[in-house]
């Protein structure tokens, strides 16, 4: 694994401590994995991250601190019995505490007690900060992506009439197990043949394969920490003109999303403009879920989904976005396009390679 260089992670730390004053927190406590290895490197536990307006302290236990003096940059580590202690002798008398905003409720009661009597609250001030990648990040991203295609296209050939879903999927994740290079995936792969695309994030199971089905293969890999995910769907014969027709509508979708991308637009626009493609096309009812989300450390990470039901936001550059509009028909296919791209000054950069057009395998 390669570690981030020192500037990196000193950026990163200005960049949250920037978004603390803008959200008037005068402390944060992280124990998600992703935050605390955004925020200092480290990506082992167990781990309680402490940011302040000067200090950047690690807890972690002793046996951890070997890796923990190898990964982190520019972070105080420390083993107590319990860093709640410690940092509570850290704190003045006043201020207000931020948290991880995915802290459960027990939790969140527990952090107020015991924190008392300083004020704490659930915050998003390293989500905000993640939202924007370094080109160092997106390095990452773009190879992550690069690897995942590398494991599509080495999958195909295998893929035989009959075989189950599950089989399929078992074939992927025995790919991506098989290269080093990799972390892993990052969420188990989708594979979904004929009327199961009715289901977007169908399950993998015992349904064959058969001749002319459309199959939609939803992947990811992660690299060096941060995830890729790809949606391509495939034809095991030739299509019918029907399937081309709902392929086409999709893709023409993605494509109207792709020309708008730029700074300024929002989520919410991006997300009305492939809307519409499909909707006067007639398979409005057929589009059931947003355009796309963020990507980076998580596959879902913190920050964007492009989708009529999130908050409006303006899309900056640097930030990391998948499009995937889709359509399924009940009871027949469904059709899913997926790529990966960041925000640029005037535009936007695909990190996907892959080839858009209609994949018939002569099976």
């Amino acid at each position: 694994m390669t570690d981030f260089l020192p500037d990196e992670i000193l950026q990163r730390i200005d960049q949250i401590r920037s978004h603390m004053v803008s959200e008037k927190v005068d402390f944060f406590i992280s124990s998600d994995a992703a935050s605390v290895r955004y925020a200092s490197g480290f990506r082992g536990e167990p781990r309680l991250l402490f940011i302040s307006r000067n200090e950047v302290v690690l807890y972690t236990s002793f046996r951890s601190l070997p890796w923990a003096r190898q990964q982190t940059k520019n972070v105080e580590l420390l083993t107590c019995e319990d860093p709640l202690v410690e940092i509570c002798n850290r704190l003045p008398g006043t201020g207000i505490v931020g948290v991880d905003h995915n802290v459960g409720f027990n939790r969140m009661q527990e952090l107020r007690k015991r924190i008392s009597p300083h004020d704490v609250v659930a915050s998003r001030v390293i989500d905000l900060a993640r939202q924007i990648k370094s080109e160092t990040e997106i390095a990452l991203l773009r190879q992550s992506q690069k690897l995942n295609e590398e494991v599509f296209t080495a999958v195909l050939p295998k893929i035989r009439l009959g075989m189950s879903e599950r089989a399929v999927q078992g074939i992927i994740l025995a790919e991506i197990a098989g290269r080093e290079e990799l972390d892993g995936y990052s969420f188990a792969p989708i594979v979904a043949a004929g009327s199961n695309a009715w289901e977007i994030h169908h399950l993998p199971d015992s349904t064959l394969l058969r001749k002319n089905d459309m199959v939609i293969i939803d992947l990811g890999v992660v690299f060096q920490g941060y995830a890729s995910d790809m949606t391509r769907t495939v034809c095991l014969g030739k299509p019918t003109d029907r399937m081309r027709e709902i392929y086409e509508c999709v893709a023409l979708a993605q494509d109207r999303a792709f020309n708008l991308v730029r700074p300024g637009v929002t989520n919410r626009e991006l997300d009305t403009v492939a809307r519409e493609v499909i909707s006067q096309a007639g398979h409005g009812r057929g589009y059931t879920h947003g355009l796309g989300h963020s990507i980076g450390l998580e596959t879902h990470d913190p920050g964007l989904n492009l989708s009529q039901r999130a908050a409006e936001v303006p899309l900056e550059t640097g930030m990391t976005l998948t499009i995937e509009p889709g359509i399924y028909l009940d009871g027949e296919f469904g059709v899913r396009l997926e790529d990966t791209i960041v925000i640029r000054d005037g535009g936007h950069e695909n990190l996907t390679s892959q080839s858009l057009d209609l994949l018939s395998l002569d099976l």
